[in-house]
């Protein structure tokens, strides 16, 4: 395991969590390389599966290696430092242009029915292993979905999640589909959904049919913010 970024040449300190999904990530690569993030000048680094850094490709037999190139010293616009709270990721799973969904539920049927109506929407998801991993990917991921799940950190009254997302700025909210699942709700109840700032609730037992309430609840959503969205392009042109 490396202890310093090839590049900036600063110590990696990496959690104990961290250390085993990097580990685990590289006895499961069967082809390619593993990239990490340095957290400090933002660079890819890259891991053969022994955990040794690859050299650099020789032109031709006998030849020295050339020199890295200079970074760009223009960054992306819309930078991807997920791997900030997942830990790691490799070069095959980032998919560009494709919409995030986060879901926040303990494993079982309900949250095997979210998930699976959501990939078959396109969604690429992410399931943060408690409500804090899922605030610290809210703060650098951009998700089109979020699903949460009432009793997954205690109660919602106790819910830093949700608290995030009842505070969050509008002009982002509005892009965001966020649904509750609870057993103290009644599904697809709009004046429940408003006071807990939801766009849908679903009791518990009915998240198995999350197919049909994703569609109608994603259908009314843009029914109510459509108008709103156009009105404000109008205005943005004629200013």
């Amino acid at each position: 395991m490396i202890n310093e970024c090839p590049h900036c040449r600063t110590a990696l300190q990496f959690s104990p969590t961290q250390q085993d999904k990097i580990k685990a990530a590289l006895a499961n690569l069967k082809f390619g390389l593993l990239k990490l993030g340095c957290p400090h000048c933002k660079k890819p680094i890259s891991l053969k599966a022994d955990g040794s850094i690859p050299e650099e490709r020789m032109s031709e037999p006998g030849a020295k290696p050339q020199a890295a190139k200079p970074a760009p010293l223009i960054p992306p616009a819309y930078p991807d430092i997920s791997w900030l709270a997942q830990g790691i990721y490799t070069e095959r799973e980032i998919v560009a242009d494709v919409p995030k969904a986060l879901i926040l539920m303990a494993s079982g049927q309900a949250r095997d029915a979210v998930a699976k109506a959501l990939a078959e929407r396109g969604y690429q998801i992410e399931m943060p292993e408690s409500g804090e991993d899922g605030v610290v990917q809210m703060r650098f991921g951009t998700f089109a979905v979020v699903v949460l799940h009432t009793d997954l950190d205690g109660s919602l009254a106790e819910s830093a999640f949700h608290r995030q997302m009842t505070v969050m700025p509008m002009e982002k909210r509005r892009a965001l589909f966020y649904a509750l699942i609870g057993k103290e709700f009644y599904t697809l109840y709009n004046l429940e959904a408003l006071a807990y700032s939801a766009n849908v609730v679903i009791n518990e037992t009915e998240a198995v049919h999350f197919d049909i309430i994703l569609k109608k609840g994603l259908q009314e959503m843009q029914e109510l913010f459509a108008p709103y969205a156009e009105a404000m392009k109008r205005a943005a042109a004629n200013s």
